[in-house]
């Protein structure tokens, strides 16, 4: 690609191009032709009716107050179900399911163990 195909791509995407390279490539009559046919490919390309502003929709509205409620709901879930397993826990400790016997114990010399 050459220096005018892409200062006229640049103008007509509307990217920043320098406007003497513009210039001197319109005055060339390529430049000019090669701009028509950019011209005329891009309406070619494009729909026939512009595409419609995608404003806020009601869902996006509502989104952030649901998200909330289901957070709130969550919150209050987990209290009440942690409140209820409190309550149902006693306040005697579970039975033991193993018991350890006494062993005796070695004697170590004084001094340490070495």
């Amino acid at each position: 690609m050459n220096d005018t195909h892409a200062v006229i791509s640049a103008f007509l995407d509307d990217d920043p191009f320098d406007a003497a390279e513009l210039a001197s490539a319109l005055s060339d009559p390529e430049g000019r032709a090669l701009l028509i046919d950019l011209v005329a490919l891009r309406h070619v390309v494009q729909p026939d009716e512009p595409a419609a502003a995608a404003g806020p929709t009601l869902r996006s509205r509502w989104r952030p107050l649901l998200a909330t409620a289901a957070m709130l709901v969550a919150l209050a879930g987990g209290y009440v179900i942690g409140d209820r397993r409190s309550a149902v826990e006693s306040s005697e400790p579970p039975a033991p399911t193993r018991v350890v016997q006494e062993t005796t114990w070695q004697v170590l010399p004084t001094g340490g163990g070495r």
